[in-house]
């Protein structure tokens, strides 16, 4: 039977999707740094993460992090994580994009908590993913946050950087 605990995966993928307002409303209950507006938080996402010459302030990738392998190992590396287990990345969606890595660890974490008889497999698999692929350019993502004035963001990589889900396991 599923447990009945939050998918910290789940929380954070929806958290650093383009803002609707529901994360207006999100932001607003957990930072005091939240725009007044809808407008104001897309702006503010579209300026640190998607905008910007010659890359975003803040890119979500990890192939911008890793400086010594060459980006399509890295993207290739990801692709081969989630085609190991039957996944397929929609081609407008990057493999190494954050918001791809968390719907991945996502549903990792959904098949064990569903009691997936394989689960020590699949632990083992998150434990893996998150040391080759997540916990070491969070950091990194989280700083540019902070020095780009990040306002409700910088609290959210703060969050993530310090979570529980994303040290757990290594």
């Amino acid at each position: 039977m599923a447990q009945d605990t939050l998918n910290p995966y789940a929380t954070f993928r929806f958290a650093l999707g383009y803002p609707d307002e529901r994360h207006l409303e999100m932001f607003r209950g957990l930072s005091d740094e939240t725009p007044q507006t809808l407008e104001e938080l897309r702006s503010l996402y579209l300026e640190l993460f998607e905008a910007g010459l010659p890359h975003p302030k803040c890119p979500l990738l990890e192939s911008h992090y890793v400086l010594n392998r060459p980006a399509t190992e890295v993207v290739l590396e990801n692709k081969l994580f989630y085609k190991h287990f039957g996944l397929q990345v929609e081609s407008k969606a990057a493999p190494d994009h954050l918001l791809t890595q968390l719907e991945f660890l996502s549903w990792l974490e959904h098949c064990v908590a569903a009691g997936n008889p394989d689960r020590e497999s699949l632990e083992k698999a998150k434990r893996d993913f998150l040391e080759r692929h997540v916990s070491h350019w969070i950091p990194r993502a989280a700083a540019l946050v902070r020095q780009a004035g990040g306002g409700c963001y910088q609290d959210l990589f703060d969050t993530l950087e310090e979570s529980h889900a994303i040290h757990a396991c290594i």
